[in-house]
């Protein structure tokens, strides 16, 4: 089977291209020069999981000897078709020991495409596992063959005429205008913002960045991570380089210190949420790891077959797969509160699904991809009367509004430090104390002891009894330094300077044809404007944003039960904190236009 476009051909075009958006271009011309694929190979078993888009590959044998791969794909995204092209035209054709030989890597870094990183949202290198493992099958059925991995050299051809080249369909190939400035649209101001933006943000080395194209930086995926203040990144410099030792173990002078900011981290969680005691608060290594906590201890102790758990449509996979696991483990029943088509929890059938089975209700507090902000009060009080637990997955709630535990009654609440400004690794759980007091450790060894004998062990009191091993020190510290930050500036702040933002946003957005945003209006939402596009795939829109160096995330955002309800497979998500600027808006917006005009539409 030939390839649509030669791999040499491939390799003189991007010889001369140097502009990203260019490169970018010439991708999607190739991608359009690929057969669709049989709508009978669309099939889940032909799925390459791993890519933001939805990718199938199917594999031919040549009639032989010598036995020789073809490759068929095909994708719903316009650059990823192209990636595709790439790849089938340095695979096909070719023996299996050949495509395991072949150095594909270096093939992407001299094209200077993206880098084949074993990462889970990598679908280029996906793609590539997927082909190599299918050559691999083949070579272990047939005797070795010499592979020849020079077969294609690394060394660009003489590139044709532009002139000469063409899209593949048939019509002359355009000159590609060069990309335009994002021209910054502010539109009426919504309202003043309560915080000095540009004070915070020399607070951010890395929003001073120039990406290496010469495009400064605009961060607007902060749903996913946030960045940090050097004074985050300071308090955790100075405690490696000045007093850094175990906690809890020892009485010299540095453990004693290193101790006492490690609990002072401890205090500084609890005034954020107005826990009542300090014991309430677990650190853990993130939201989803408190999340499994409570599964694993509360649950499994709790939860037995015929018991009911209650999720919504809106969750999280890290607030859906825990429970999950615990009705694999238990044999209970995980019931599935429905959302409207405005985007928000059905609270009608939330209480209809409410009965005396129910032991737990684990709900969001902020939608990461809707942004819908729950009425999280109503339903731990309905909750509450039907006799059930609430955790509230806090992880899109605490970093951007203020949260009173006492005040809303909540049982657990889950979050994690690097959605406020804190570095990764560290989280917490929140649990009322007569909560915790009977739950069983859920991690065993050092720290969550108090005596050990060869007959068994005691659990140390809480918080320590869920801290096992050496705990989280420098990043609790550093979650300590961005909570400090935060009730600084003042959460009400934070939360108003979102609110414009996201006005700002769904104005400038509806504005543009073809473009879809989900989720209710900006004062019921978080800062998270998620959007679909009309013939545009999320990764081609992320893609043709990156090129103007506009940070955002495509994909099903960890939420695919929503994704399904919604009736789409992937959505573009913008989100913002109290770093980003009403100008950076504007940029969102009209890099969006650009990206029209890049990806042809």
């Amino acid at each position: 089977m030939a390839v649509a476009v030669p791999l040499h051909e491939i390799r003189a075009e991007f010889a001369e291209l140097d502009d990203p958006v260019d490169r970018t271009t010439y991708l999607i011309e190739i991608g359009r020069t690929l057969p669709p694929l049989d709508e009978h190979f669309k099939t889940e078993e032909n799925r390459v999981l791993g890519c933001q888009a939805r990718v199938w590959l199917v594999a031919e044998e040549r009639a032989g000897p010598p036995r020789r791969l073809d490759f068929l794909a095909d994708s719903d995204a316009q650059i990823v078709r192209g990636l595709i092209a790439v790849l089938l035209a340095a695979f096909n054709g070719k023996m299996p020991a050949e495509i395991l030989a072949f150095p594909i890597d270096k093939l992407f870094a001299e094209l200077k495409l993206p880098a084949l990183v074993p990462m889970r949202s990598n679908g280029l290198t996906a793609m590539v596992r997927r082909i190599q493992a299918i050559a691999k099958v083949a070579a272990a059925s047939e005797p070795p063959a010499k592979a020849d991995s020079e077969s294609l050299p690394l060394v660009p051809l003489k590139p044709l005429a532009r002139e000469d080249r063409s899209r593949g369909n048939g019509h002359p190939r355009e000159e590609q205008k060069p990309l335009l400035p994002a021209t910054i649209v502010t539109g009426q101001p919504q309202a003043a913002s309560p915080i000095d933006v540009a004070a915070i943000r020399r607070d951010f080395p890395i929003l001073q960045t120039t990406l290496a194209d010469g495009c400064p930086l605009v961060y607007l995926d902060n749903a996913a991570s946030t960045q940090r203040p050097k004074q985050v990144i300071d308090s955790m410099v100075e405690a490696y380089e000045h007093y850094y030792s175990n906690v809890h173990r020892a009485g010299h002078r540095l453990a004693v210190e290193s101790s006492a900011h490690y609990e002072a981290a401890r205090e500084s969680v609890r005034q954020l949420i107005n826990a009542r005691s300090p014991t309430e608060i677990i650190f853990t290594p993130g939201t989803t790891a408190a999340i499994n906590l409570v599964a694993r201890s509360w649950g499994d102790t709790n939860v037995k077959a015929g018991d009911e758990i209650l999720l919504t449509m809106m969750e999280h996979h890290s607030n859906i797969v825990p429970w999950q696991e615990l009705a694999q483990r238990t044999g209970c029943t995980i019931r599935w509160t429905p959302i409207t088509d405005d985007y928000q929890i059905d609270l009608d059938a939330f209480e209809r699904l409410l009965s005396p089975k129910t032991k737990l209700i684990a709900i969001t507090a902020v939608s990461n991809v809707l942004g819908t902000i729950n009425p999280i009060d109503q339903m731990i009080e309905v909750a509450h009367a039907a006799g059930a637990v609430v955790l509230i997955d806090a992880a899109q709630a605490v970093p951007h509004e203020p949260i009173d535990v006492r005040a809303r009654n909540v049982d657990f609440l889950a979050f994690s430090g690097h959605k406020m400004m804190g570095p990764s690794g560290v989280g917490v759980l929140y649990g009322r104390e007569e909560l915790l007091d009977r739950m069983p450790p859920f991690l065993g060894g050092g720290s969550m002891i108090k005596r050990v004998t060869t007959e068994g062990f005691e659990p140390a009191d809480l918080p320590y009894k869920f801290e096992a091993g050496t705990p989280v020190i420098v990043p609790a510290i550093g979650m300590g330094k961005a909570i400090q930050y935060l009730q600084k500036i003042g959460m009400q702040s934070v939360r108003a300077h979102e609110l414009m933002l996201t006005r700002q946003a769904h104005a400038l957005l509806a504005d543009i044809p073809g473009l879809r945003i989900l989720g209710p209006e900006p004062e019921h939402k978080g800062g998270i404007v998620t959007f679909v596009m009309d013939g545009i795939h999320p990764d081609d829109i992320s893609k043709a944003l990156d090129l103007q160096g506009i940070a955002v995330r495509a994909g099903h955002h960890c939420a695919m039960p929503l994704h399904e309800r919604l009736g789409i497979t992937a959505s573009t998500r913008a989100s913002f904190y109290l770093y980003n600027t009403v100008e950076e808006v504007g940029k969102l917006a009209a890099g969006m236009r650009e990206a029209q005009r890049i990806l042809g539409r």
